[in-house]
C-alpha cells in the first residue's frame, strides 16, 4: 500500500465514531487488563495501559515508545511478532533444559522481574551527575537480563535443530541489539550490593583497597570506643551520676545519659552536651574523656565516605558513557517482556499461533481469502474459567454471515468470539483455537452490540444503532474489502416489517462493498439471503436441545435456526394459556416452518454428537493402540533381557561344570595310579548325580509337547519332529529309534520325539522294531539296509577307514581324546553312520585302555572290536553306533 492509501486508511479509522464502542463492545481492554498480569516490567504495563488508553481515544502512540501490545493490519509485522514468540519459546526451552542438565545460568521471568526504569538515571549520569547505589544496582539487574538474554540466545542458536529454526532467527535481530556491557557489569556486580547493613542497597567494601582499609579503620576505632564507652559507664562517679547505665549516640558521637542536676554540680563528669531528653532530665553528654576517641572515628568515617563517594562517581561515569546503550537494552527489554507475557498468556488458554494475510484483492500474493477458525472459544470466558462450547467460524470475506436462533444461545458470543480473534490477530497473540486459525488482518473493525441509547447524546436505542451501521457503511466504501463489521439484531428497535426490509438494504450495500459481515437476526427474511444469494450470505444457527429445552451454544454453518420464541418462553415459566394464546396468533405455516427448523437444527446437534462420539473412541483406539503397542515392545524386551539373563547363567554354570569334570578325571587318573580307582569312580559317579540333581531342580520345567508318542509307526506315516519343529516322512524303524526323511535330511530320531500326523489313505504295514516291513515302490523309497553287521563277527569283513568315518586322537590326553570321541559319535548318529573307526594308537596302552573303556559304557554303543590288519590292528578300535 503506497503513502496516501495509507494516510486514507489511517484517517479513516481515526474519523470512525465508533473507534471506542468497538473495542469496548469486544471486550479488548478487559483482555488487556488480563494480559498486563503476566508482565513483569512496570515499564511494559505503564506502557501498555498508556497504548490502550491511546486506541479508546483515538490517538496516534508515541514513535518512541516500545511497542508493548500495538495493533498491526500489516500480515509481515504479525508475523515476525508470533516468529518473536516462538523464538522466546525457543531459548525457555533451552533454559528447561540447562536447569535439568547442569544448573542454568539464571531465569529469565525473574530476571525481567527484577527491572526497574532507569532511563532517567542514564540521562542524568550522562551529564556528571553522581548516581545513588539504588540507581546503580538498578543499571546492574539491567545488564544482568541483557546478558541472560544474550547467553541463552547462543545456547539456543547453537543447540541441535535450534541454528536454524525460524523463531530464533527472528528473535536474533532483537537480541543482537542489545549490549551487555560487560566491563561496566562486572564492576558494578563488584561493588553494588542490595542488602546493606540497613536493608539498603550500598557500596561494598570490596568496591576499592582505599574502601576496604578506610571502613576496616572506621570498625576498628569505633570498637575501641565501644570499650571505652562500657568502662567509663561503670567507672566510680561516673555510674552516680548517669540517668541509666548505658550509652547512646547523637550526630555520630558517643555519649553518655546524664542526669542534668547532676551535671550542673560539675562533679566527676565533664564534656559536651549534644542533646536532652524531651523533659530535659537527662542530658547527652559526650564525656571529655572519649571526645579524642570520637573525633578519629568522626574523621575514619569521613575518609570511607569520601572514598565511597569516589568510587559512586566511578561507577556513574561508566553508566554515563553507557546511558545510550542502556536505554536501547531498556527497550529491546521491555519489548521482550511483551513477548514472554504473549507467550505465558496463551498459555493460560491454550493458544496457537495463526496464519495471517491481508484482507485485498486476489491478486495480492500475501492475501488470506476467508476467516477460518475451527474449534474457537470466547478469549475472556475461557480465562473467567467458565466451559466454554469450542465452534467452528468459517466466513469468506466479502461475504456474511447471518447467524439466527434462540434468545441466550449464543449467538453473541459467537459474533464477539470472531471480532476478538481478529483484535488479538493483529496484536500478535495467539488464538484459543483447536488448529492454527487462518484469517485476514482487516483495516477496520465496526461493531453494534448492545443498546448503546443516550440521553444525553438525544439517541435512542435505534438511532445508536443506526449510527454504527452508517460508520459501517462509510469504512466499507473507503477501505473496499478490508473492514469486518459485526452486526447484533441488525435494525431492531423499530417496526419490525420496516426493520427487516432496512436490515436486509444494509446488508446488501455492505457485501456490495466488499465489507465482510457477521450478524444476528430473528428477521426470516434475511434468513432467505443464502437461497437467493447463495456464497455471498450464509446462514447459521445456534442449536437448542428441545427435549431438556436448553440451548446446546453450538454454532451450525448453512442452517438457519427457529427463533423458538415460545418454547424459550415456556422454559423460562411463561403461564400456560398466555403461550397458547400466543401460538393461535401465529400464523399456521409459519409454526410449522418454526418446528421443521427446530428437528432439523436438533437433528444436526445429534448427529454432531454422535460425531464427536465417534471421534473420542477412535482417539481412545488410537490411544489403546499405542499404548499396547508399547507394552509388546517392552514385554519383547524383558524377553530378551531374560534370555540373555539365562543364557549367561547356563553359560556360567556349564563353565562351573567342565570346571568340575576336569577336576574329578584329575582324581581319577590320581586313584588309578594309586590303585583307589574304585573308590573315586564313585565318588564321580555322586558328584555327577548331584551336579545333574542341582541343574534339575534349577532348570525351568519345559512344557510339555502336545499329543502323545505314536504307539505303532510304519514306513511311510507322516509324523511331525519336535526337536527340529519340522514334518517329515518314516523311512525305517529300528527299536526305540526312528529313521525320518525331513525334506532332504535323513535323521534317526528317539520315538518319544515324534508326533503323528494324519495317515496318508494308503494301505500300510505295521513294523515291528528292529524288522524293516517290506513297502510298495510308490509309497515311500526304499530304506537302506543295516550293512554293520557284517563288518563284526568271525567272518567279519574289514571297513574302509576314511576322514569320514574316523577319528584320529593319536598324542592327545585322555580327557581330551574323550572329548573329541564324544563330539565325534554325536555327529555320526547325527548323519547315521553305523560304523566308525576311533584311531588311538599303540603306544604304552593307556589310552587306548580309556577309549575302550570309555566306549563300553556307552548305551548307544551296540559293540566294538580292535582293529583288524587291514584297519590298523590295535591302534584302532571299531565301533558299532545304534542309531
Amino acid at each position: 500500500m503506497n503513502g496516501q492509501e495509507t494516510s486514507r486508511t489511517t484517517k479513516a479509522r481515526t474519523r470512525s465514531p465508533g473507534a471506542r464502542s468497538v473495542l469496548v463492545h469486544l471486550g479488548w481492554p478487559l483482555l488487556c487488563d488480563r494480559l498486563a498480569e503476566h508482565l513483569r516490567t512496570p515499564m511494559a504495563r505503564t506502557l501498555l495501559a498508556a497504548e490502550v488508553a491511546a486506541e479508546l481515544t483515538q490517538k496516534e502512540h508515541d514513535p518512541d515508545a516500545a511497542p508493548v501490545l500495538r495493533r498491526t493490519a500489516e500480515p509481515a509485522q504479525v508475523r515476525t511478532l508470533l516468529a518473536e514468540q516462538d523464538g522466546l519459546q525457543a531459548l525457555l526451552a533451552v533454559q528447561a533444559s540447562l536447569e535439568r542438565e547442569s544448573g542454568a545460568p539464571g531465569d529469565l521471568a525473574e530476571a525481567l522481574g527484577a527491572l526497574t526504569d532507569i532511563s532517567d538515571a542514564a540521562l542524568r549520569a550522562s551529564r556528571g551527575a553522581m548516581l545513588v547505589p539504588a540507581e546503580l544496582l538498578a543499571a546492574l539487574r539491567q545488564l544482568q537480563a541483557v546478558r541472560l538474554c544474550v547467553d541463552l540466545h547462543a545456547a539456543a542458536a547453537a543447540e541441535r535443530g535450534y541454528a536454524s529454526d525460524p523463531g530464533v532467527l527472528t528473535l536474533a535481530t532483537r537480541v543482537g541489539e542489545l549490549n551487555p556491557q560487560r566491563d561496566l557489569a562486572s564492576a558494578l556486580a563488584r561493588s553494588i550490593a542490595p542488602d546493606g547493613p540497613e536493608g539498603e542497597p550500598w557500596v561494598v567494601d570490596g568496591a576499592s583497597p582505599g574502601l576496604q582499609r578506610a571502613r576496616q579503620r572506621v570498625r576498628e576505632l569505633k570498637a575501641s570506643l565501644m570499650k571505652a564507652a562500657g568502662r567509663l559507664v561503670k567507672q566510680s562517679g561516673v555510674a552516680e551520676v548517669l540517668q541509666d547505665a548505658y550509652y547512646t549516640e547523637r550526630e555520630g558521637r558517643v555519649v553518655l545519659p546524664v542526669r542534668a542536676d547532676a551535671f550542673a554540680r560539675r562533679g566527676s563528669l565533664t564534656g559536651i552536651i549534644h542533646d536532652s531528653s524531651a523533659t530535659g532530665q537527662t542530658l547527652f553528654v559526650e564525656p571529655s574523656e572519649l571526645i579524642e576517641e570520637n573525633n578519629s572515628l568522626r574523621a575514619a568515617q569521613m575518609q570511607a565516605a569520601a572514598e565511597e563517594r569516589r568510587v559512586l562517581e566511578q561507577l556513574s561515569r561508566g553508566v554515563g558513557l553507557a546511558a545510550s546503550a542502556l536505554r536501547v537494552n531498556q527497550a529491546q527489554l521491555i519489548a521482550l517482556d511483551a513477548i514472554h507475557a504473549r507467550l505465558r498468556f496463551a498459555d493460560a488458554y491454550h493458544g496457537l499461533a495463526p496464519e495471517v494475510g491481508a484482507a485485498h484483492a486476489s491478486e495480492d500474493a500475501d492475501a488470506m481469502g476467508r476467516f477460518e477458525l475451527i474449534g474457537a472459544r470466547h478469549p475472556l470466558m475461557v480465562l473467567s474459567g467458565v466451559d466454554v462450547v469450542p465452534n467452528d467460524i468459517v466466513l469468506e470475506v466479502g461475504s456474511a454471515l447471518v447467524i439466527s436462533g434462540p434468545n441466550a444461545g449464543g449467538k453473541t458470543v459467537a459474533l464477539k468470539t470472531l471480532g476478538l480473534c481478529a483484535l488479538m490477530a493483529q496484536a500478535g497473540l495467539r488464538l484459543p483455537t483447536r488448529r492454527p486459525a487462518r484469517l485476514p488482518l482487516v483495516r477496520s473493525i465496526v461493531t453494534d452490540v448492545g443498546d448503546d441509547q443516550s440521553i444525553a447524546a438525544n439517541l435512542s436505542t435505534f438511532s445508536a444503532h443506526m449510527q454504527h451501521v452508517c460508520a459501517a457503511l462509510a469504512a466499507a466504501q473507503a477501505l473496499h474489502g478490508g473492514t469486518l463489521v459485526l452486526l447484533d439484531e441488525i435494525a431492531v428497535g423499530t417496526d419490525p416489517e420496516q426493520g427487516a426490509a432496512l436490515a436486509e438494504a444494509i446488508l446488501l450495500a455492505l457485501t456490495e462493498a466488499g465489507a465482510t459481515v457477521v450478524t444476528t437476526t430473528h428477521y426470516e427474511r434475511l434468513k432467505l439471503l443464502a437461497q437467493r444469494f447463495p456464497g455471498r450470505f450464509v446462514n447459521a444457527s445456534v442449536g437448542f436441545d428441545l427435549e431438556r429445552l436448553v440451548p446446546t451454544f453450538r454454532l451450525l454453518i448453512g442452517v438457519p435456526g427457529p427463533s423458538s420464541a415460545l418454547t424459550v418462553a415456556r422454559r423460562l415459566g411463561l403461564p400456560k394459556p398466555v403461550l397458547q394464546v400466543a401460538q393461535s396468533l401465529m400464523d399456521e405455516g409459519r409454526l410449522r416452518v418454526d418446528q421443521l427448523l427446530q428437528e432439523v437444527v436438533a437433528e444436526r446437534d445429534r448427529l454432531i454428537t454422535t460425531r464427536q462420539a465417534v471421534d473420542r473412541e477412535r482417539a481412545e483406539l488410537r490411544k489403546r493402540h499405542q499404548e499396547v503397542a508399547k507394552r509388546e515392545a517392552a514385554a519383547l524386551e524383558q524377553a530378551k533381557s531374560r534370555k540373555q539373563k539365562a543364557y549367561d547363567a547356563a553359560s556360567a554354570e556349564l563353565r562351573a561344570l567342565h570346571a568340575e569334570v576336569a577336576e574329578l578325571r584329575k582324581s581319577v587318573r590320581k586313584a588309578e595310579k594309586e590303585g583307589k580307582i574304585d573308590a573315586a569312580l564313585g565318588a564321580a559317579k555322586e558328584g555327577l548325580q548331584a551336579g545333574r540333581e542341582q541343574l534339575h531342580e534349577r532348570r525351568e520345567p519345559a512344557p510339555k509337547a502336545p499329543g502323545e508318542p505314536p504307539a505303532q509307526l510304519a514306513v511311510g506315516d507322516r509324523v511331525k519332529v519336535l526337536s527340529l519343529g519340522k514334518e517329515g516322512e518314516v523311512l525305517a524303524v529300528k527299536g526305540e529309534r526312528a529313521v525320518v526323511q525331513v525334506e532332504a535330511l535323513k535323521t534317526t530320531v528317539p520315538l518319544t520325539e515324534l508326533r503323528s500326523l494324519r495317515a496318508p489313505t494308503r494301505t500300510r504295514a505295521k513294523v515291528k522294531p528292529d524288522v524293516a516291513a517290506p513297502i510298495h515302490k510308490w509309497d515311500a523309497p526304499e530304506p537302506l539296509p543295516s550293512t554293520a553287521a557284517r563288518h563284526f563277527g568271525e567272518s567279519a569283513a574289514a571297513i574302509e577307514v576314511g576322514i569320514d568315518n574316523s577319528v584320529d586322537v593319536r598324542g592327545a590326553r585322555a580327557d581330551d581324546a574323550l572329548r573329541a570321541i564324544d563330539r565325534f559319535l554325536d555327529e555320526a548318529m547325527q548323519k547315521d553312520r553305523e560304523v566308525v573307526v576311533v584311531i588311538h594308537g599303540h603306544g604304552t596302552g593307556a589310552l587306548r585302555k580309556a577309549v575302550r573303556e570309555y566306549l563300553a559304557e556307552q548305551p548307544f554303543i551296540r559293540r566294538t572290536r580292535p582293529g583288524m590288519q587291514a584297519e590298523g590292528g590295535e591302534g584302532v578300535t571299531v565301533v558299532w553306533v545304534q542309531p
